[in-house]
């Protein structure tokens, strides 16, 4: 079979999601490609033949043959080695000193702190292992989003096959409730009743778009109304679907706890490595100790071994594990789930909330702004309402339709009716909405007075154009639907005439409806708490810039928005060589009519100036930037792709848990830190202390004790999970050399203590005065040759080895107590 040349067109930098063709093409083809807005402007006949298809679709051997050569509609699965990825938890400089401590372990034959020493790096792997957080279960939730059956054209005969097996140039049948399997082009005329496209999780839409037959429709985008054929020209990773999904695979999510963690890591390690290095010198160069394999033969490598075990805070990642876990369990029972523990010191820091607005800031839900209605001459709103519910028809559940409907209702309950509109009227014939007439039309009958009369809604330029008084109306009511379109409201015109004559008939002009999609209840509250807690809150959205600024208005934010005409800069990345693009992000409030990369690009110029970003979102189109976010949020009734790449998933409606998350995220990064400043001082005392005392009185440790040490004072820090603490009012950071210099010095006088308690008890009769037995071990030999003077020599040494022995031990459990305390 010859080889097929298949034309796809392909994606344009500034049309993100729009299609893009297979590498292998792009090289033969580069000067040819076209973005998806030229793809939309070619006719039906020139798309089918610039995929070599039919209108009756391809047959079962050139779909075989295309899907060989350009793969499944599937998006591409990274499978990664679980076993490489839990020994990447061994491989940080803390881990690297267990496992040296681990090696001179086994070389002193000590088995039991071998054991201990590798548990504890055991269960800190397994921990990290555990909150790892990949784009692994993003994808996942992405394919799952995707149709998992469509009904193709093969053979020119309908079959159902799986969606995985759609190719460019396949034409598929589309209809109510589906969820488009691929980016199609709807072949249809222009005088076929339109589709109405629920785009709101690709794009963030929050009106379905209506979609007339030769039009682009996105895959993972639903059908809310009609019926009709697509031509597929673009599947798996080359879709606006796939795009987002390679977005959030190319996010790297190493979280800044982890930063934290390896720079105290380091910290210490070189705290360590100084110490060893020290000891080394003077143990075997100075002193000339000598050490051979076994259990007590080489003093200086168990000293080390304190020094290593005693300083590297061990159960560090545990620790700051388990007050997280308790901190998460908390935020669950306030409606917050977390998925990444590591995301709530990310949250207590976060100083900008960038908002996706539909389904987020705003309900997602179409409404009547029932203060705003227009009426016109005699008319009432109350009249408004009835002649635009008497022109809907609900049955096809219309978005617009329904909610005037709805709005209809509610009135009449105010006023004490309950009773169904058509209880009163009956509809004889119902002209639906065109694109030429842009209008609907109901053939109403009173049944009371049995009056007959149509109604109709639409377009408002039309309706009022209608109008036998339009002349006299005209200024005051396009002055209206001015106001209308600038505070982004979608406007609704409605009038009804005395006759059904539709040819002999005098128009009236009812009113305008204006409808919008409302704000949550308890979003203005929450945005003004947030920056009473010092967060700054960006809206970006998908929807038209006048829409943003209106809903900006409601909500008391900013009005400085930007659409993303913005981010065509030069190379020098000046905005109309004024302000550079970094800047215009900053000092923003918000921006309108983005793209899933706009977003994405939004939080990552955020990120370069500093800022600990957060991002709120419910649809497919936010989640590369829930990724990408340092604090990714799911609002409630997420996408399930939504709420794989977020960090923090909302379950209860509104944002207002957004604030008691960040109040209760702030209590446990004060009590994080605490245990940093502690653990910090720790490692600075162990190893000064013993490091001194070994280095100035060649004195010994026993390497057990500190083990369990470092394991029971650790597992004691845990109870500052529960630590009674006050919320910062503003976001905070961890300023580490502070936190840093505060250990040192804490650290040194804490070394100066235990130094001091050391030399009074074994330098000075300090306790004789108490009645306590001496521990100044240097004097075992005047004690000894006063008692054994005229006895053998090997008494007097035996004599010296016992008395040394008992009061170094007793001197040695003396100082543990005394660290430990």
């Amino acid at each position: 079979m010859a080889e097929t040349k298949i034309v796809i067109p392909q994606a344009s930098l500034t049309n993100f999601g729009e299609n893009s063709v297979p590498n292998d093409y792009k090289k033969e083809n580069e000067n040819k490609s076209i973005d998806k807005d030229d793809f939309e402007k070619l006719s039906i006949e020139d798309a089918i033949r610039q995929l070599e298809t039919t209108a009756e679709g391809l047959t079962q051997e050139e779909a075989q043959f295309r899907l060989e050569k350009y793969g499944p509609n599937r998006l591409v699965e990274k499978k990664k080695n679980k076993l490489l990825t839990f020994l990447s938890f061994m491989w940080n400089p803390l881990s690297w000193c267990m496992e040296v401590a681990a090696i001179i372990a086994i070389a002193l034959v000590d088995y039991v702190d071998f054991i201990l020493i590798i548990l504890l790096l055991l269960l800190n792997a397994a921990v990290g292992y555990y909150e790892e957080s990949s784009a692994d279960n993003a994808i996942e939730a992405l394919m799952a989003s995707l149709a998992p059956k469509a009904k193709v054209l093969r053979n020119g005969k309908y079959k159902t096959i799986d969606a995985g097996d759609l190719v460019p140039g396949d034409v598929i049948l589309v209809r109510l409730g589906d969820v488009l399997p691929a980016d199609i082009k709807l072949l249809g005329t222009e005088s076929d009743e339109p589709m109405q496209i629920d785009q709101a999780a690709l794009t963030g839409e929050s009106l379905p778009a209506k979609k007339f037959g030769g039009q682009c429709a996105f895959s993972g985008s639903s059908v809310k109304q009609g019926e009709m054929n697509g031509l597929v020209y673009a599947t798996g990773t080359n879709t606006f679907f796939g795009k987002a999904a390679s977005l959030i695979d190319e996010t790297e999510s190493s979280g800044h706890l982890q930063q934290v963690l390896t720079a105290v890591g380091s910290v210490c390690v070189i705290t360590i490595l100084l110490w060893v290095v020290i000891e080394l010198i003077i143990q075997f160069g100075v002193r000339g100790h000598g050490c051979s394999g076994g259990e007590g033969n080489c003093p200086t490598l168990s000293n080390i071994l304190v020094i290593i075990v005693g300083g590297i805070p061990i159960a560090m990642p545990t620790v700051l594990s388990v007050t997280l876990a308790l901190g998460a369990y908390k935020l669950a029972s306030k409606g917050a789930i977390v998925s990444r523990l590591t995301a709530i010191e990310e949250l207590a820091g976060m100083d900008m909330l960038c908002s996706d607005k539909t389904g987020t800031l705003t309900l997602n839900k179409l409404s009547v702004d029932e203060e705003n209605i227009v009426s016109s001459g005699s008319f009432t709103q109350n009249d408004v309402l009835k002649y635009g519910a008497l022109g809907a028809k609900i049955e096809n559940n219309e978005p617009i339709d329904v909610c005037i409907d709805k709005s209809y209702k509610e009135q009449q309950k105010e006023n004490g009716d309950s009773s169904d509109i058509w209880s009163e009227f009956e509809c004889t014939r119902y002209v639906p909405f065109n694109p030429t007439a842009k209008r609907t039309i109901a053939y109403c009958t009173d049944l009371k007075t049995d009056e007959k009369f149509m109604a109709t809604k639409g377009a408002p330029q039309v309706i009022l154009s209608m109008a036998h008084n339009f002349p006299d109306i005209k200024e005051e009511m396009e002055a209206k639907i001015l106001e209308y379109a600038s505070r982004g409201y979608r406007a609704i015109g409605i009038g009804m005439a005395r006759s059904q004559d539709q040819e002999n008939c005098d128009w009236e002009f009812v009113g305008l409806i204006p409808i919008f999609d409302p704000p949550r209840h308890d979003t203005k509250e929450t945005i003004e708490k947030c920056q009473e807690l010092g967060i700054g809150v960006k809206m970006i959205t998908g929807d038209q810039l006048p829409i943003g600024i209106e809903t900006a208005k409601l909500l008391g934010m900013g009005t400085n928005m930007h659409t993303t005409e913005v981010f065509k800069t030069d190379h020098t990345g000046m905005v109309q060589n004024s302000i550079h693009i970094d800047d215009l992000v900053e000092e923003a409030d918000g921006f309108a009519e983005v793209f899933p990369e706009h977003k994405y690009d939004i939080v990552h110029r955020l990120q370069k100036r500093g800022h600990m970003t957060g991002m709120t979102g419910d649809g497919v189109n936010d989640a590369p930037a829930l990724k990408k976010a340092d604090i990714g949020i799911a609002v409630a009734d997420a996408t399930d792709a939504a709420r794989a790449a977020a960090d923090i998933v909302l379950t209860e409606e509104g944002l207002s848990v957004i604030v008691d998350a960040v109040l209760e995220s702030r209590k446990i990064f004060q009590r994080m830190k605490n245990y940093a400043k502690y653990t910090i001082a720790m490692t600075f005392r162990i190893c000064f202390t013993f490091g001194l005392l070994t280095v100035l009185y060649d004195f010994n440790f026993p390497t057990i004790l500190i083990v369990l040490f470092a394991v029971f004072n650790d597992g004691a820090m845990i109870s500052l999970s529960k630590d009674i603490v006050k919320p910062s009012s503003n976001p905070d950071a961890w300023f580490l050399k502070k936190i840093f210099a505060n250990g040192l010095i804490y650290g040194l006088y804490l070394t100066l203590s235990t130094w001091t308690l050391y030399y009074v008890a074994s330098h000075t009769n300090f306790f004789d005065r108490f009645g306590l037995e001496s521990l100044q071990y240097q004097e075992a030999s005047i004690i000894c040759n006063n008692k054994y003077a005229a006895n053998l020599t090997n008494d007097i040494a035996q004599c010296i080895t016992n008395i040394t022995w008992e009061r170094q031990s007793m001197l040695r459990a003396l100082i543990y107590v005394q660290v430990s305390v």
